[in-house]
């Protein structure tokens, strides 16, 4: 009996043996890496050269199946700039794309999910072959304190009515009397029912109109790829001049069957100025600048979204926040802004 049952346990274990190495046999086999080489020439946005700071490439080894989707694994090679800010990494890898970042460096912000494409394989390696790469790592210089917010991030934030403007207090986060605590209105906002939506496909239009109380108020688009680049990721101050008295975005579908349009986009974001006060001779007295990081999303339910910062000192352009010292408190999770 006995016997009979070590010849059964070792005609299965030849079996799973055997489907084992048929399954083996079946994967795929690994795709080729070639040798690369890129010199990264790292410069603060002065264009002074940053020494001895160190440069992280990222690239595709493979395809690791697992719960769900599986995930890519990569394999990161580190080069250190010399005191020409200059760092060269070799490394090997399957595709053309090769991510590289500046993390943590102390005194600069960090500069992360750049990539560089390679055009071709020749003669047995990735060209062009040792390009130089600038990478702009910008110094952490004045951040301020400032109130900063997450206008819809947790809960859901409606505008009060449409067809009615409604004024935006961004000092309270909320709009004025009788929606909410906001004393002083800085945004007028509203959103125009010109063709309301019915549920299904039926022609439907909406815009929303941003407009400001006080003359030479306004706000101008910057556009800049979000979670790509130095993590502060607008330009350090806010412009003196270019700023529009009014935006208006749509959200619309014009005939039955035919797409949306919305107007948003991924790379927009805005800076803006509020609380105007000009002189006699018409030149700006006072005035406070913010800017709004991301695109301003509203649907036609009347909820808003949108992520500002505020500067509260006159004439001060600086756009440098510090998350250390946001001056709204008490906020929730999601409203929390942590990028400066």
């Amino acid at each position: 009996m006995m016997e009979d049952l070590d010849k059964n346990m070792k005609a299965i274990a030849l079996i799973i043996s055997l489907i084992a190495t048929a399954a083996w046999a079946q994967q795929p086999a690994p795709a080729a890496r070639y040798p690369a080489q890129i010199t990264f020439r790292v410069l603060t946005d002065a264009d002074a050269p940053v020494p001895n700071v160190e440069v992280t490439t990222s690239t595709f080894l493979y395809w690791q199946p697992g719960e769900g989707f599986g995930r890519d694994i990569y394999e990161e090679n580190k080069g250190r700039t010399n005191d020409e800010g200059l760092a060269t990494i070799s490394f090997t890898s399957e595709r053309s794309d090769c991510n590289y970042g500046i993390y943590d460096v102390s005194g600069y912000y960090s500069t992360r999910n750049l990539t560089y494409r390679f055009t071709e394989v020749k003669a047995g390696r990735w060209e062009p072959w040792n390009p130089t790469i600038e990478v702009v790592l910008k110094p952490v210089l004045k951040p301020v304190a400032m109130y900063a917010r997450k206008i819809g991030g947790g809960r859901p934030f409606e505008i009060p009515a449409l067809n009615k403007p409604a004024g935006f207090d961004s000092m309270v986060g909320d709009w004025i009397a009788p929606w909410g605590k906001g004393k002083s209105s800085d945004l007028i906002i509203t959103l125009k029912e010109v063709v309301p939506f019915v549920e299904g496909t039926k022609p439907f239009n909406y815009i929303l109109s941003i407009s400001f109380p006080n003359e030479r108020d306004g706000i101008q688009p910057v556009f800049a790829t979000p979670h790509k680049g130095s993590d502060l990721l607008l330009p350090r101050y806010a412009p003196e001049d270019g700023y529009a008295p009014i935006l208006e975005k749509q959200m619309a579908i014009f005939a039955e069957g035919k797409p949306m349009k919305f107007d948003t986009r991924e790379d927009q974001n805005y800076f803006f100025r509020v609380r105007t006060v000009l002189d006699e001779q018409g030149r700006i007295k006072s005035a406070l600048y913010g800017k709004i990081l991301g695109d301003i999303k509203f649907g036609v339910n009347r909820v808003l979204r949108f992520n500002y910062y505020l500067n509260p000192t006159s004439l001060d352009r600086n756009m440098e926040f510090d998350p250390k010292n946001n001056l709204f408190t008490g906020l929730r999770g999601l409203e929390e802004i942590e990028a400066p």
